[in-house]
Order: structure tokens, then C-alpha cells, then sequence
């Protein structure tokens, strides 16, 4: 049996809702062992809250169940391949056993605002003291400096700070998030690669590393263009809807069938060549789209000409059709379609787990496949606490007398309703 790439490295996971979860995630695929912590007092916000109507939503068959914080979906999906102990660390005996945790591990990655692990001792300076070559990740939403440093953000907040909402609103409307929040997966999976790059450089120098991740600046990363196109021209990027600013025409055009849409980008007058002929333009009309400038400017017109097309068209035969000849577009899938999809399944992209609360049901996999080192999910998301008393036992050293009084204590609770209605 081929051995997993990450197999003997254990990270503790101080990350919650979706990126630092989604990263954690991936490494626990690649085999290492992943510790979750969190408490009954303060759970991932993905788990929502202790009734169904507060908070994560996403539950199998529409049914939260009497644990609604092991049922939902959002949790399910992020935290599978990861055990889960719990421990509140706002008691100065809950981050005891955590030093001891990080004394046992390789990596802590963390997403509290800047300045929450310096509160409970738990600072990279601290931890160094511990385990001097320990691998710190920190996730914060605006990085570990500057004067913002200590405010908090979820993805669609991002969109904003980073100025990507500024133009992927409607055509000449307001700013608007993405729908999806894209920050947080970008930020998951840059994380990834940054672990894996200190573990290369511990290997090779002995030596643990700090990481200090801003969301922020990685979200910023991504609209090098419009600063650019700002910088160099002085033009200023508003809500361009489905239209590009170098391209056209780019849309997304109305096929047959109910809420069936095809998306479409002509790169070149090659392809806009190609194309018009596809759409049965006459001699006078390909004369007048004959140019980027010419198409830009009647990009309204053009939109019409390729919607009258397409709409008694089947969309996976017009993405095929255009494809073949090389030219850009893709089917707008719903999720149904998604789970359906021939080139996913084929791919083997959905992953079927079982899970004691939630039962059988196919989750995302990973983008990406190892040759040498497949990589899996390893177990279904863990209910919360699962696994502390192996935690604190087999990995932290604790005996049965220590156990006992976290457990008095309250400290190592994993039942959320005793701490009011929501715990987060």
C-alpha cells in the first residue's frame, strides 16, 4: 500500500469556517493527523449553533437532528479527514494542554483576528519555547500588522476591502460579492502550498518558521490588472457584469430548455471569424464586427445576434461545438448538473463518505492527484469532542486524574447547549 505524501506529521487546526478548515482538510487527505480544537463554549462557526435556526443551515433532508452542530453541511464538508478534541482556551489549564499539544506536533495554523493568540500565551514567540522548530500559520483577515490588524472579515467583506466586488456587479450597477465568497477557498488552498513549503524548509535546516497570511492582501492579489490598468492609464474599473475588458464579445447566452445558459469568450478576430460563421452572419455584418474595437462598441448588438442564436440550442452541444473548433465555452451548470457532470465523474472529483448523522453522501474531493501518493478522505467529519480523551491521553500525556478535572471544569465540554443557545 503506497504510503500517504504527509503520513507522521501532525498539524493542530485553530482555524474555522472555511479557509483554514478547507486547508487543514487537504493535509489531513495527504495523510497527516489532523487535531481540531475547538470547545463547547466556542464551536467553528460552520457547526452553527445548538437549534437548527441558528446559524450554518445545510442539513441532511432538511432535518438539523438533536445535535444540529454535527449535522451541518458546511461543517461536514470542510473538517472531514480530522479529529476533534475540545478545549477552551479562555482557561489558562485549557491552554497548559495546549502547549503540551504543540510540544507533540509539527504545525499550528490558527485564523483568530490578530492578537488572540498573543492574549492566551499562545504567540509564536511562546510556542517557540516550546518545540523550537514548530511551524506557525496564521490566517488573520488583515495580517499580523498594521492598524487594521485587529479587525475581523468573512468572505464577502474581502470582496469588498480588495475591490473586487467594485467590478463584478451588474453592467453599470452597484458592487457585489461573487455569490460564493471566493476568498476563502483562494486563501485554503495558497495555505496548502505555504505548509508544505515549511516543512520542506524545516527538513532541509532544522529550523520552524512563522507564517503571517493576510486574506486580505491574498484577495488583493488577485486584481493586479485593474490596478495596473489604473496605474498606467488612469482608468478607473466599475461593474462590468458578464463582459470582458480586452475580449469580445463574452457573455452568458440563453439556451434551450429551462435556466439553460452557455457562457462564451471570442479572444481573437481568428475566433470571431470562426464564429460568425457558426452564426450565419451575412458579409455586410462580419464586415461590421470586424474588429475588437467595432465589436466592443456593439457589444449590445452582438449580444442579441448570439442570444438568437443559441436559445433553441442545447447547451452542452453548443459548448462542444465551439470547443472543437477553439473557441472558449462552458456550460453554466446548477449543482445538479454538477454532481452529473461526465468529465467530473470521470475525474473521480466526488467522493462518497459515510457519516453516523448525516449517512452516505457524495463531498468534493481535491483538484488536484498525486502519481505516487493518492490522496483520500480518511474519515468522515468528527462530531465534536470525539476524540478529546485520545488527545489528551495518547498525545498530550495526561493521566486520568488530570482528565477528570478539565472534565470538572468544564474545559473540555462538548455539549454546546450548556453554554446558552448559539455558543460562538
Amino acid at each position: 500500500m503506497s504510503k500517504n505524501a504527509l503520513e507522521g506529521l501532525r498539524v493542530l487546526d485553530l482555524t474555522q469556517v472555511w479557509a483554514g478548515p478547507t486547508c487543514t482538510k487537504i493535509l489531513g487527505d495527504l495523510g497527516a493527523e489532523i487535531i481540531k480544537i475547538e470547545s463547547g463554549r466556542r464551536m467553528d462557526i460552520s457547526r452553527g449553533g445548538t437549534t437548527a435556526n441558528s446559524g450554518a443551515g445545510l442539513y441532511p433532508d432538511g432535518n438539523a437532528g438533536d445535535e444540529p452542530w454535527n449535522t451541518s453541511g458546511l461543517y461536514t464538508d470542510r473538517n472531514r479527514s480530522k479529529i476533534s478534541a475540545c478545549l477552551d482556551l479562555t482557561h489558562p489549564k485549557g491552554v497548559e494542554v495546549l502547549k503540551k499539544l504543540v510540544e507533540k506536533s509539527d504545525v499550528v495554523i490558527e485564523s483568530f483576528r490578530s492578537g488572540v493568540m498573543e492574549r492566551f500565551g499562545l504567540s509564536y514567540e511562546d510556542l517557540k519555547l516550546i518545540r523550537k522548530d514548530i511551524i506557525m500559520v496564521s490566517l488573520a483577515s488583515q495580517g499580523g500588522s498594521g492598524p487594521e490588524r485587529s479587525y475581523g472579515s468573512f468572505g464577502a467583506t474581502l470582496e469588498q476591502t480588495a475591490g473586487i466586488a467594485s467590478f463584478t456587479g451588474y453592467l453599470g450597477g452597484d458592487p457585489r460579492t461573487s455569490g460564493t465568497f471566493l476568498p476563502d477557498p483562494m486563501v485554503a488552498f495558497l495555505a496548502i502550498g505555504i505548509v508544505l513549503s515549511a516543512i520542506e524548509q524545516r527538513r532541509t535546516t532544522g529550523k520552524g518558521t512563522f507564517v503571517d497570511l493576510s486574506q486580505r492582501e491574498v484577495t488583493t492579489g488577485v486584481v493586479g490588472e485593474m490596478v495596473m490598468d489604473y496605474t498606467m492609464n488612469g482608468r478607473k474599473w466599475g461593474p462590468n457584469g458578464n463582459r470582458d475588458n480586452v475580449f469580445a464579445p463574452q457573455g452568458v447566452y440563453k439556451c434551450y430548455g429551462d435556466d439553460s445558459w452557455i457562457a462564451i469568450s471570442v479572444r481573437t478576430d481568428d475566433e470571431w471569424n470562426t464564429f460568425s460563421e457558426m452564426l450565419n452572419l451575412s458579409s455586410e455584418q462580419v464586415n461590421t464586427f470586424s474588429t475588437v474595437s467595432q465589436r466592443f462598441a456593439q457589444h449590445d448588438e452582438l449580444d442579441r445576434l448570439i442570444t438568437q442564436w443559441s436559445q433553441d440550442k442545447d447547451a452542452h452541444e453548443v459548448m462542444h461545438a465551439l470547443q472543437m473548433v477553439g473557441i472558449p465555452a462552458g456550460v453554466s451548470l446548477t449543482g445538479e448538473q454538477i454532481l452529473a457532470d461526465e468529465h467530473l465523474n470521470d475525474r473521480e472529483f466526488w467522493e462518497e463518505v459515510d457519516h453516523p448523522m448525516v449517512g452516505r453522501r457524495p463531498f468534493l474531493s481535491r483538484p488536484f492527484k498525486f502519481s505516487k501518493h493518492p490522496a483520500s478522505t480518511r474519515s468522515h467529519a468528527p462530531l465534536l469532542g470525539a476524540h478529546t480523551d485520545y488527545v489528551l491521553r495518547d498525545i498530550a500525556g495526561l493521566s486520568d486524574e488530570e482528565i477528570t478535572e478539565l472534565s470538572d471544569l468544564g474545559i473540555t465540554s462538548n455539549d454546546p447547549t450548556a453554554f446558552g443557545s448559539t455558543a460562538f
